[in-house]
């Protein structure tokens, strides 16, 4: 969530905004030349306004007021609600002095770790016991304080249009008034502001920090106020408050800040459909929807990859941005205007479906943190296109929006399974591996995706891994905590070092994407191959990923063409405890470079031969193996996972010169088993390419024979001009063709 930027405060009327904006008419000057067949429909508003307007329809109104009215599991899900609403009034409707800060600011600048709170004044570093007071750390109180304010009104307002009782819609009304009499005597601020008296960035607000916070604040503001504005609470004055001096100033607010290509810009979207359909004001929803540069058009037309993800290639901002998604087209849906059909809507809802990993979880790009495919984000999908897919992710008893959208079918075996295939997505930059074999399902994903932007890492040619039900190379995402302010952001967790991948000269890539050379699957292997020349100036990195049922295998060919020396470090990362091997021994001599700081308890050494480590994870334990050269430098230690304070076992295997290689097999091992691998071997091919071999300690080898350029040449007798040939040989065979 970036908030840098200058401040351009609006100096005009809210007449002489809108004229500029809109032009007042002929204000569609759109390209939706990749919207598919979608043709962009007339935006107009229904006549006479209905209500309600954009909290629900009259028809899902009706549903939950038939739940409540029921027995069983769908009136106790609505009379919780009307419950919350109860305990909201016996809260105090006590507004915070100001505006709530960011959580970046609730940490501890020395231990770089979140905060814990004593009391709304007093906040302590959980390592160091430091206690923090005033500015920003209380504001991130009042921050919570506006959430919980914003919360009990919201189920208030939904308590009112289902019971209909005065002293729910009182609550509502006070606390929209309140706001309106406060909005804007807040004092503006933005999120960059770590003291009072630093600069604000156009991107702030009043009650929050950011016009992306404010604009999300509108979903349930002006949910409230569409469920309750037919109410005798509220008096001409009291809507004239509410519509002007804090929705109309909201929006002038967040108007200011034009964040274009962003998920930011989706939930401003968002809030102008929102605050448009509630005061019904047809001039907001054009902006959301037909801005040329901001608008919903816009932002499927180039923020969403082929394929369905967005842009920032990371699966928490996939679906933080599918929730202002979701909130445009149901807006949009309850006031006549049909968005579904724009081809970029499904495909950010179908997508995930393919990336689901071993263990049910999806890959933890970018700043994200672990996460499973959201259920609750798929009912309002669900009622549009009736996908069976979507019902093995939807929950499987009844909830809230089951009930508003009247969904009925909850047995698993009214379900499609997702499929579970490897697959190449090559639009959005990732090469996805996935085995079913004795040891159970195996996944693991290449990464060769276009820069992120702010929430995106310098990742490329890196890899995740999950065997055992469980996650095993390991990318580390963002901090728990969302430490972006903080070095430890820019230095490990955004930085090279933290991804699977190589390291160049101990610093982390530029901005850049690699490029899908070939992609292979069949019941046996899966693998992929992907090059970058972009990551570092001067240096071609290669990478083939082969997945068996029982390990993985990672081989790289990085070579400089600028005749200098360079600095090469094999990184990999695996969830555990422990990690060991009789290649290193304690060391105190600080290793230089961006990162290396956070990496604990380093042990390093030098080794000519076969280089084996052992991580232990639970009862089972991975074995990492790397094949021989002599004078690599072998680092283990911890890295940071969830926090500063979540080790990580690491591995780094480091090689110079001109041109290096490696070739290494990941090995789960369950409890008490046995390793399966003997040696791994990287050698050029007698006529062109390279030979990597994996020797078995049942006798049995396999050969990949790899070569990027796909020239014509023998392996072991066979003649093939593919990127990779794939042989197998049992103890005392001969070679059995994998894959060619």
């Amino acid at each position: 969530m970036a908030y840098f930027g200058s401040l351009n405060l609006l100096k005009k009327g809210m007449i002489m905004l809108i004229a500029s904006i809109f032009a007042l008419e002929g204000f569609v000057i759109l390209n939706c030349s990749t919207l598919g067949s979608f043709n962009p429909p007339e935006i107009k508003l229904p006549d006479p306004q209905p209500w309600p307007s954009v909290a629900c329809s009259e028809i899902e109104l009706e549903r939950l007021h038939n739940a409540y009215k029921s027995n069983g599991i769908e009136h106790e899900i609505i009379a919780k609600r009307i419950q919350q609403a109860d305990q909201a009034l016996k809260n105090d409707l006590e507004f915070p002095p100001e505006g709530g800060q960011h959580n970046q600011w609730y940490q501890c600048d020395k231990c770089q770790i979140a905060l814990k709170t004593v009391d709304d004044t007093h906040h302590i570093c959980p390592k160091c016991n430091t206690v923090y007071s005033g500015y920003p750390y209380d504001n991130v109180i009042y921050s919570r304080k506006h959430s919980r304010l914003t919360n009990d009104m919201y189920a208030c307002a939904w308590a009112y249009a289902i019971t209909n009782e005065t002293k729910y819609a009182q609550r509502v009304r006070d606390t929209l008034v309140g706001y309106a009499e406060r909005y804007m005597s807040y004092p503006y601020h933005s999120a960059n502001m770590g003291k009072k008296t630093d600069k604000p960035s156009a991107s702030g607000g009043h009650v929050f920090e950011q016009t992306l916070n404010e604009a999300s604040w509108m979903h349930q503001v002006c949910t409230a106020y569409d469920l309750v504005r037919k109410s005798d609470v509220f008096s001409e004055s009291d809507h004239r408050a509410i519509s002007d001096d804090l929705l109309m100033k909201v929006y002038e607010n967040i108007a200011k800040h034009k964040a274009g290509k962003s998920n930011w810009q989706t939930y401003h979207n968002s809030a102008f459909m929102y605050i448009g359909g509630v005061l019904n004001k047809v001039e907001l929803i054009r902006q959301a929807l037909e801005d040329k540069e901001n608008g919903f058009y816009f932002q499927m037309n180039v923020s969403v990859l082929p394929g369905g993800m967005w842009y920032e290639n990371s699966w928490g901002y996939h679906f933080y941005t599918l929730g202002a998604v979701q909130q445009i087209i149901e807006t949009a849906r309850r006031l006549g205007i049909d968005l579904y059909s724009i081809p970029q809507v499904k495909e950010m809802y179908m997508v995930a479906m393919d990336y689901q990993m071993a263990d049910g979880t999806l890959p933890r790009f970018g700043d994200s943190t672990t996460m499973r495919i959201p259920g609750w984000a798929y009912e309002s999908a669900y009622h549009k296109w009736k996908d069976p897919l979507f019902l093995s992710v939807l929950p499987q008893s009844p909830t809230w929006d089951s009930i508003l959208y009247g969904r009925k079918e909850f047995k698993k075996d009214s379900a499609k399974e997702i499929e579970f295939k490897s697959m190449l997505k090559e639009g959005a930059g990732y090469a996805i591996l996935q085995s079913n074999g004795e040891k159970g399902r195996s996944s693991a994903v290449l990464v060769f995706s276009p820069f992120g932007g702010f929430h995106g890492h310098f990742d490329k040619l890196s890899f995740v891994y999950y065997a055992m039900n469980k996650e095993l190379g390991y990318d580390p995402g963002r901090a728990v905590s969302q430490a972006y302010r903080l070095p430890i952001h820019r230095d490990w967790y955004r930085a090279t070092i933290s991804h699977n991948t190589v390291l160049v000269d101990r610093k982390s890539q530029g901005e850049s994407d690699g490029t899908n050379e070939f992609f292979f699957t069949n019941s046996e292997i899966s693998y992929a191959s992907a090059y970058t020349d972009k990551a570092y100036p001067g240096i071609l990195h290669r990478r083939l990923l082969i997945l068996r049922p029982s390990f993985l295998v990672v081989a790289d060919v990085l070579k400089a063409n600028d005749d200098k020396d360079h600095i090469f470090d094999w990184m990999y990362h695996n969830l555990g405890e422990e990690i060991s091997s009789s290649a290193v021994k304690k060391s105190d001599k600080a290793i230089e470079g961006q990162g290396f700081e956070y990496i604990s308890d380093q042990k390093t050494g030098i080794s000519n031969d076969l280089i084996r480590a052992t991580i232990m994870t639970g009862k089972d334990r991975v074995e990492v193996i790397v094949n021989a050269e002599e004078n690599s430098a072998i680092l283990t230690g911890f890295g940071a996972g969830e926090s500063i304070l979540h080790k990580v076992p690491l591995i780094f295997v480091t090689r110079n010169g001109k041109e290096a290689r490696f070739s290494a097999v990941i090995e789960p091992v369950i409890v008490d088993n046995d390793s399966q691998i003997e040696n791994i071997s990287f050698v050029d091919n007698e006529t062109d390419g390279y030979l990597i071999t994996v020797q078995l300690k049942d006798g049995s080898e396999e050969i990949y024979a790899y070569d990027p350029e796909k020239r014509s040449r023998l392996v072991k007798g066979i003649k093939t001009n593919s990127g990779l040939l794939c042989l197998r040989r049992e103890r005392s065979g001969d070679y059995a063709i994998l894959s060619d």
